[in-house]
């Protein structure tokens, strides 16, 4: 629409420009030309229409141009338009999938903790049950064993049992280890109670 109005615009222009020129040629005082032998004179409406004509051609290519031009703008418009739409559906999957893939690290994330605390519980229980047993046993017997027992291990299973117990129990152990054990314990209660 805009091309158009700017093509009559200039067609106007222009053909305003031509009839004006030959209004004002019709009003001078004509020169006589002197015709050879050969020649034919032109008179001033042959001229006035050539000069339309070529005015017209001029602005029928012009025309023809501008409505190329346009044609191939709107081409490229509507091509541009489907790559947008093209990218916005891209980028609404790859949300979709970060979605997924966020609920699939969160999901993984939960059930790795829930495996963890599993673990803990486990070993947690299997060190309750050792120290329930070593609780029953006679203190010197238990102390044999642990004397010769890791000391983490002594540790996390002394940890569970009822002060008394493991009171009678350290008191029958060498000497030595009952006292890497005890700092062992006590270390532990320093690191909870940090």
């Amino acid at each position: 629409m805009k091309l158009k109005t700017i093509f009559l615009t200039i067609f106007l222009f222009f053909s305003l420009n031509i009839f004006s020129g030959v209004f004002y040629a019709q009003e001078e005082e004509p020169v006589e030309n002197e015709v050879t032998e050969g020649e034919t004179a032109e008179n001033p409406q042959m001229i006035q229409d050539r000069t339309l004509y070529r005015a017209v051609s001029y602005y029928e290519n012009l025309k023809k141009e501008l409505e190329e031009k346009e044609k191939k703008l709107n081409e490229k418009e509507e091509k541009l338009n489907r790559f947008e739409q093209e990218i916005e559906e891209k980028l609404e999957n790859l949300k979709a999938i970060d979605e997924k893939v966020k609920k699939a690290l969160a999901n993984l994330n939960r059930q790795k903790e829930e495996q963890e605390q599993r673990i803990i519980d486990d070993e947690e229980q299997k060190y309750k049950e050792l120290s329930k047993v070593y609780e029953n046993m006679k203190a010197r017997k238990a102390a044999e064993i642990v004397n010769s027992m890791d000391v983490e291990v002594a540790k996390k299973m002394f940890s569970y049992m009822r002060p008394q117990a493991a009171a009678e129990i350290l008191a029958n152990t060498n000497p030595e280890k009952a006292a890497l054990i005890s700092r062992a314990l006590t270390e532990k209660e320093e690191l909870v109670k940090n």
